[in-house]
Formats: structure tokens, C-alpha cells, sequence
């Protein structure tokens, strides 16, 4: 469910997409993109999980959770510190709506958000298994870390990555948003968009699909942030399309 505002930042090029895919009955993916200046830009893909169309809700309470965070700090508040309560307000949305409701018991959603200002610095958070990638010098790099089982495997040296990627527990969360009354918030600012570099966030949806180079290889031949972001989701749709997909693109021009 797109939640986009006027996302317009002078220097910045956005584009998002998602698409229910060809199995699911309904798109549980959410995605922001809203500029509260003309200086920043928040963006964010939400991965929705639970019966009863929960997952639906989880991601879009994720989201709106977000933009009134976002709406309501304090201007002079470090993008880390604004990120880190934003999403903590994210997750103790979820998780009262959840306790208010038993059709809605055990919802949550996964969460990768961004702050980019105009000359390209950039904030990130994550919790889940939504990812966000830098693509520099025609490279993509991964940025985030999947809080899955399998991830646990891989970095523990207890399973390879070809591995992990067949695993039957491959979509086995370890840390989501709305599962527990507050939740650990992995923070990065190590990423600087230069002229021509992008920021992508997507749902695993996509990365189910797509990997690095593909990312890469799409960003490279896109002619804007929104050819990008709906490239990756057509094709990862037309490679397999077993989940919903999501993706934005904020590039620096």
C-alpha cells in the first residue's frame, strides 16, 4: 500500500513500485515516500506478516507510523535518534493494535527506512529482512543485515549462502516489528550518494529473485529512480513472482 506524499528534494530522483505478484491474493508490502523539506527524504519498504489480511495492516500502521514520526520531530534531532524512535513507535503501534485485536494476534512486518538529504547523506534503519543497497561505481553493495535464521547460519559459518538460499527456513525471521514490545534497530550511516549513485529498498520479494547484480545491472540501464524501482519489481514477478514486491529508488542526479 503506497504512502508517497510529495516526495520532491531538489537533487534527488525517487521512484517506487510494488505489485501483489503472482501468487498472493493480497499485497502485504507497504512503501513511503514523503519529503517533509526540500532538504530530506524519508523513504521506507514495510513486508506485512500474519492471517486475516494482518500483515496488510502491520506494514501499513509500519509506515504511517513513520510519516508521523517524521512530521513531528524536532528539526535539530540527529537523523540516527529520529530514525531509532520512529521505528520504536512503528513497533509498539503494531504491537498494542495486535493486543486489541485476536484476529490480529502475532502481526508484524519487517521495516527498512531511510533519511537522504539533498547532498546525499544518508541514515538507514532495518529490522527484518527487507534490504537496502548502495549502487556506487555500478556496484551494488548491500548495506543492511537479514534478520533470518539462515543469515544466523551463514554468518556463524554453519551454513554456505548457496545454502541459505534453498533453505526450507530461508523466510525465517528472527527480529520483526510488532512481535515483542520494543525491538533492537539496526542503524547504518556509512552510505554517501554521489552524482549518479542510488539508494534501493526492497522486499524480499524481489531479492528472491534479484540479486546484487541484477540490481546493479537495472539501476545502470534505468534512465530514472522510477523505471528503476519498476524494473525490479516486473522482474522478479516474471522470474517467479511467489511473493508481493516492493521497491524504491532515490537517486542522486
Amino acid at each position: 500500500m503506497p504512502d508517497t506524499g510529495e516526495a520532491v528534494v531538489k537533487g534527488l530522483d525517487v521512484g517506487s513500485a510494488t505489485d501483489v505478484g503472482r501468487v498472493r491474493e493480497a499485497n502485504e508490502d507497504a512503501l513511503l515516500t514523503l519529503a517533509p523539506s526540500d532538504r530530506n527524504l524519508l523513504v521506507a519498504v514495510a513486508d506485512g506478516m500474519g492471517g486475516h489480511r494482518a500483515g496488510e495492516v502491520a506494514s501499513d500502521l509500519a509506515v504511517k507510523s513513520l510519516r508521523s514520526a517524521l512530521e513531528s520531530a524536532d528539526a535539530s534531532t540527529p537523523a540516527d535518534e529520529l530514525l531509532s524512535d520512529a521505528v520504536q513507535l512503528a513497533n509498539r503501534s503494531i504491537w498494542e493494535a495486535a493486543a486489541a485485536d485476536v484476529d490480529k494476534e502475532g502481526m508484524g512486518t519487517t521495516l527498512v527506512c531511510a533519511l537522504v538529504t539533498a547532498n546525499g547523506e544518508v541514515a538507514i534503519a532495518n529490522v527484518g529482512d527487507s534490504r537496502a543497497y548502495a549502487v556506487q561505481a555500478g556496484a551494488a553493495e548491500l548495506v543492511t543485515i537479514d534478520h533470518t535464521w539462515v543469515n544466523q547460519q551463514v554468518l556463524g559459518g554453519q551454513m554456505s549462502e548457496r545454502e541459505a538460499r534453498v533453505s526450507p527456513y530461508r523466510n525465517l525471521l528472527t527480529r520483526a516489528l510488532g512481535t515483542t514490545p520494543r525491538v533492537q534497530v539496526d542503524l547504518f550511516e556509512s552510505v554517501r550518494l554521489a552524482p549518479g549513485d542510488a539508494l534501493v529498498l526492497v522486499s524480499d520479494g524481489v531479492t528472491g529473485y534479484l540479486g546484487s547484480a541484477d540490481v546493479a545491472r537495472i539501476v545502470r540501464e534505468s534512465a530514472s529512480a522510477q523505471e528503476s524501482a519498476e524494473r525490479l519489481v516486473s522482474e522478479a514477478v516474471s522470474r517467479g513472482g511467489s511473493d508481493n514486491a516492493t521497491a524504491v529508488v532515490v537517486r542522486r542526479i
